[in-house]
Parts: structure tokens; sequence; C-alpha cells
């Protein structure tokens, strides 16, 4: 059973990286009909993989003790869903963000994506 959660959270994952990343290119460009579907599915995913994290980790609590790839990666996570919510926060408030931070989130959140989904397929440490 936990090899389906396993998979389900990296389908869910890397979900969320798409729509968030195309939610930061709608801010970036100002397409404010996509910005209202990528925000949703960007919330949408990230909940998911949050509610599947956390039963993963329920499932095998031994994990969260001894791993330190573990806390890594719930730390790129962490940082992910804050950028999400503020994210979500300045479209709801229908706030500007400048186009050179958007592309500086845009490039962070892609790197963070391929370095929390490596360290939980690799476990390195």
């Amino acid at each position: 059973m936990y090899l389906w959660y396993f998979n389900l959270h990296l389908i869910a994952a890397i979900s969320w990286m798409v729509f968030l990343l195309q939610f930061i290119k709608t801010f970036q460009y100002d397409k404010k009909a996509d910005k209202v579907i990528f925000n949703f599915l960007s919330l949408f995913f990230m909940l998911i993989v949050l509610f599947l994290g956390i039963k993963m980790i329920l499932m095998n609590p031994a994990v969260a003790k001894k791993s330190g790839w573990l806390h890594t990666k719930l730390s790129f996570v962490i940082i992910l869903m804050l950028e999400n919510i503020y994210l979500s926060l300045k479209f709801f408030k229908k706030k500007k963000i400048t186009r050179l931070f958007l592309e500086i989130l845009y490039w962070l959140s892609y790197i963070l994506f391929i370095l929390s989904i490596s360290l939980s397929l690799f476990k390195p440490f």
C-alpha cells in the first residue's frame, strides 16, 4: 500500500510542479483567464502532495527519525508551499509583482522541485 501512496505522491508532485510553474508564467505575462485555472490547480495538487506525504510519514515513522534526505526535502517543499500561498494571495488581492522577481521565483521553484523529487527517488543520505 505504501508504494501506491508513493507513486501517487510523485505524480501529484510533478503535477503541482507543472501547474505552479505555469501559474508563475501566466502571472508574469498577465494572462488573466489562465491565472485562475493554474492557481486553483496548483493549490489543489499542493494539498494532495501534502496529504499523501503526511500519510506516508505516518505509515513509516522510522523514516522521519533517521533520514536526512527527508528533512532536506521537507525544507524544500515548505519553501515551495509558502511560495504558492504567497502568489495566490497576491493574485486574489490583484497585486502586481515585478517580472524579474517572478522569473527568479520560476527558476528557484524549478530547481527546488527537481531537488525534492530527486531526494524522494534516490534517498542519498
